[in-house]
């Protein structure tokens, strides 16, 4: 690709880009908020639990997250601690409390029944217990007696719990054991398995009266990244100058198989055209910014081309897959999996200026770029639940062309990341009145068929 006109920087069209530069992460809602880095500086927010008797609240449970990414729910990002208090407020005739835990935990919940929630992760942090001794000493270094009494009055435990990384669980029709990194919270009205965190304050007693339990649900963003590009591409980012396209950088691009499009033009004449579609390397792309594209055609017959070549009848889109195993005891004979399939809008298409300068007239390029939404789920996999992309090129629907195909022409898998490479941040390249969105979609691409899925 190549030109004089500088692109706009991708970055530019965030409303607040002063802290755009200060950030490692793009924001977890579907706005255009501040972005997080690991280490918040700012005031974090207070989210307040209560466990109530009699309308007065006697066990309270504080957490503290950033206030930017804290809309609804306290969100925390990889790398960070689960802080706050625990409060007890006792009658004066006291309360036969054993112990005070907290815990995280992270659950795959795809039914109401017992066999269809996972816990993949469990950590306990215990405040208190008897064995402590008297919760009113001061800390000692000999060993506590254990105390045996009620407690009464008022008591505060503050608690950090960090967030790990990884996990280790049973998985596949084995149930080996293997390691996973922590997916980001999904939770979405049409999709029945759903990703969550809570923690659990337990103030625990004896075997013959109940435990008291509060639970606060939580987000996570998990902080993941592509690899670096091509060194010329991360120099265009850089200079602000349009990107190589395949021929000239072919470290940059990953060109998938030749597919041959066939049909019928003006319903008399059967034609085959050779198709390469090549996305930008490494194949995984941070959510917020675009996957760049190039699409060469390939015929002797060029009333095919002209009418192959127009950017609005190339269908090109991301294929989001959700599985889940719908069977609690994931033996190995009754091992399955549901997918639940959504698709992005259209990639939007212009003519390359490579194309204008290519001597040959059996060929057309057309350069392309699919904007990645904000808000989008990384790609994850835990146990049995997973978040797939895949990039997916529809067969052409151009006015005159009766196309063969039923099936998409091509599919490539790709990763989505919360978090840019190393180097200089992504442009898009698309021209002014190129944006689309799902409005502008045509209803046969927007919602295809189900011979598509």
């Amino acid at each position: 690709m190549s030109g004089s006109a500088a692109p706009p920087s991708y970055s530019e069209r965030n409303p607040l880009p002063e802290l755009e530069a200060h950030s490692e992460l793009p924001a977890y809602t579907g706005r255009s908020p501040p972005t997080l880095r690991r280490q918040s500086s700012e005031s974090p927010k207070e989210f307040t639990y209560e466990l109530t008797r009699k309308s007065k609240a006697w066990a309270t449970l504080t957490l503290q997250a950033d206030d930017r990414l804290s809309k609804t729910i306290p969100t925390f990002v990889e790398g960070s601690n689960i802080a706050g208090t625990v409060k007890l407020q006792l009658p004066e005739d006291g309360d036969a409390i054993q112990t005070v835990t907290v815990s995280l935990r992270g659950l795959i919940i795809s039914g109401a029944n017992s066999g269809e929630q996972f816990t993949f992760l469990d950590m306990t942090s215990t405040l208190w217990s008897q064995a402590m001794g008297n919760p009113n000493d001061p800390p000692s270094d000999s060993t506590p007696e254990k105390y045996t009494k009620k407690l009464y009055g008022e008591f505060t435990w503050p608690y950090s719990i960090p967030i790990p990384k990884e996990t280790t669980v049973p998985a596949g029709p084995r149930d080996e054991m293997q390691v996973f990194r922590l997916p980001q919270t999904f939770l979405e009205r049409h999709t029945r398995a759903s990703i969550q965190y809570e923690i659990l304050l337990r103030i625990g007693r004896n075997k013959l009266r109940t435990d008291h339990k509060l639970t606060a649900t939580f987000g996570y963003i998990p902080m993941t990244r592509p690899p670096a590009p091509s060194m010329l591409r991360q120099l265009a980012y850089q200079e602000n100058s349009l990107l190589m396209g395949p021929h000239i950088d072919p470290d940059g691009w990953h060109d998938l198989p030749n597919v041959k499009i066939s049909g019928k033009i003006f319903n008399n004449r059967s034609v085959d055209v050779d198709c390469t579609l090549s996305l930008a390397k490494p194949l995984s792309y941070t959510r917020g910014s675009v996957i760049p594209l190039v699409l060469r055609l390939e015929t002797k017959d060029l009333q095919a081309l002209d009418l192959l070549a127009v950017p609005k009848v190339i269908a090109v889109r991301l294929r989001r897959t959700v599985k889940y195993n719908v069977n609690g005891e994931r033996t190995v004979d009754t091992f399955g999996w549901k997918d639940e399939v959504e698709h992005s809008q259209l990639a939007v298409w212009w003519p390359s200026l490579e194309a204008a300068e290519d001597s040959s007239l059996c060929t057309r390029t057309v350069n392309g770029e699919l904007h990645l939404k904000i808000d989008m789920k990384p790609t994850s996999a835990m146990a049995h639940f997973r978040v797939e992309y895949t990039l997916v090129l529809f067969p052409f629907d151009a006015i005159a062309f009766e196309s063969a195909d039923t099936e998409p022409l091509a599919l490539q898998s790709v990763e989505i990341t919360t978090a840019y490479a190393p180097g200089p941040r992504p442009r898009t390249y698309a021209p002014p009145g190129y944006d689309i969105s799902p409005a502008d979609v045509p209803e046969q691409h927007y919602r295809p068929s189900a011979r598509f899925l």
